[in-house]
């Protein structure tokens, strides 16, 4: 007898239907596996067999073959055991075929029956959705991330007696302990604020607009003043997510398998902080089964690459598609995939190798080694960035500071120029920093005083276009901070200012 049921595998950032066909039939007894799948998807077989039999699921002694389709596509993970079981047990006349019908079932079983959650769940439920199918099955674990697609019927199952009893009847089927999300709910509060940053207004001003236009931020300075404290409270101010990023966001963590047990949306925003010793794959992915890599995880978050020289230029050379693109495009001879990656990048350096330059009683590097030092990043990334800010030494009266602003007061004010964007581009999550050189020239029209300005600036240090167009963009959020229609010439000088640091490239 023939049955099938429908799974999915995640490939790359797509969702690709996998038929899993099962047919009982007479010969001598065996349990064969066929389609491409790998050594992990073949070891089901045992796990479903010794599953049946701790269950009292008896199969007759006959020969069953399990077909993958389509089988030119190598089918991986632990997600197959449930479907492979569906299939089985239709084919061996213990569930009616029919049954099986426009359903997508994925899953893994213990050797006790128990179903255990599996990564990538809520991009195979968006696909159920796409496809018009009546419902999905899926593991108990997972239930909270498949109840995120609103309009699809999803069903959690904790053991294989679940599933039998959810495709026998799955109207009457009731999951006592699936609870309706709220997804409204606010995100865990941050536990680091601004307010913990004494001193460097310069620092955390350039952090405000980075964060109000999404505008990619160095930060230099000497060892212990606050880079790194600064860059990891970027996210505490940055807008919430809205429901199609947290959305995006979520369906990234699931396919890369970061979600914890039980989790449903993800609401914070990312903030991936990879050591200098991060492989090339692991920085951008790829790999013999293609996975996302930390650019991709940090996806409308902040990626914050700390001592940016250490990283080699070869590493950072890597980011450039993905900080121009907001993408990056992974080509292998097996296959092809395209990771979104739009995210903030922050990086953080010292000024010269020992990191005191330039106070020359304590740096004793030579202007040769500042030099290759700072030739570790390359001129092509630096031009990408739109905000250089120095991050000087904390005076003593600074530290004895009391009543800085706190990460709240000044997420206001950037989601104050964020809704000035909303409203002035029709869209949500559209930032300064997105927009092409034509809606640049559209959207950033300065006075005439800051237009001068602009170009003498631009003749007189030799400026190359993308420069120009940066600086536009910055002055443009920082006039939308300043809730100003009209570029000035106040807004333009401060733009030009963060920008300087970065026109040796």
């Amino acid at each position: 007898m023939f049955a099938s049921v429908l799974s999915a595998a995640i490939f790359g950032m797509e969702v690709r239907e996998i038929q899993v066909e099962a047919d009982v039939s007479d010969g001598l007894p065996s349990f064969t596996m066929v389609g491409f799948p790998s050594a992990q998807v073949r070891e089901a077989q045992e796990r479903v067999r010794t599953a049946f039999k701790n269950n009292r699921l008896s199969l007759p002694p006959k020969r069953v073959t399990v077909n993958f389709a389509p089988a030119d596509m190598k089918k991986e993970g632990a997600g197959f055991d449930l479907p492979v079981a569906a299939a089985v047990l239709a084919a061996a006349g213990i569930l009616k075929p029919e049954l099986l019908s426009r359903v997508l079932v994925v899953g893994e079983i213990s050797l006790n029956g128990e179903i255990h959650g599996v990564s990538g769940i809520l991009p195979r439920v968006i696909r159920a959705r796409e496809l018009g199918l009546r419902f999905c099955i899926i593991p108990e674990e997972n239930i909270r991330e498949g109840k995120l697609v609103r309009d699809m019927q999803v069903f959690g199952v904790k053991t294989l007696g679940d599933m039998i009893r959810c495709l026998k009847e799955p109207e009457a089927y009731l999951y006592t302990e699936e609870k309706e999300m709220d997804i409204q709910d606010d995100p865990t509060e941050n536990r680091i604020d601004f307010a913990d940053v004494c001193g460097q207004e310069m620092a955390k001003r350039a952090s405000e607009i980075a964060a109000a236009g999404f505008h990619n931020l160095l930060l230099v300075g000497p060892p212990g003043s606050g880079k790194s404290m600064i860059a990891e409270r970027i996210p505490t101010i940055m807008p919430l997510m809205s429901r199609e990023e947290s959305i995006a966001v979520t369906k990234i963590c699931s396919m890369a398998g970061k979600l914890q047990k039980g989790e449903g949306m993800v609401w914070q925003r990312p903030f991936l902080q990879p050591h200098h010793t991060i492989t090339a794959q692991a920085l951008v992915g790829g790999g013999n089964t293609p996975m996302p890599g930390i650019v991709t995880l940090a996806h409308r978050g902040v990626l914050f690459l700390d001592e940016l020289p250490e990283f080699g230029r070869e590493k950072l050379d890597l980011l450039r598609q993905p900080v121009e693109d907001k993408k990056v495009q992974i080509i292998r001879a097996r296959y092809a995939c395209t990771y979104p990656s739009d995210f903030l990048l922050a990086g953080a350096m010292n000024p010269c190798p020992c990191g005191y330059y330039p106070d020359l009683h304590k740096c004793n590097c030579t202007d040769q080694e500042r030099e290759r030092y700072q030739k570790r990043v390359s001129g092509a990334l630096l031009n990408r960035l739109d905000i250089c800010a120095e991050v000087g030494r904390i005076e003593w009266g600074q530290l004895q500071k009391q009543g800085n602003e706190s990460s709240a007061v000044i997420s206001k004010r950037v989601q104050k120029a964020i809704n000035r964007q909303k409203i002035r581009y029709g869209m949500d999550n559209k930032f300064n920093a997105d927009l092409s050189n034509e809606e640049t020239i559209l959207y950033c029209g300065m006075n005439a005083g800051a237009e001068r300005i602009l170009e003498r600036t631009y003749t007189k240090y030799q400026l190359n276009p993308r420069s120009l167009f940066r600086i536009r963009r910055l002055a443009r959020t920082i006039a939308d901070l300043a809730e100003s229609e009209e570029i000035r010439e106040a807004h333009v000088s401060e733009a030009i200012a963060l920008n300087k640091g970065l026109w040796h490239a």
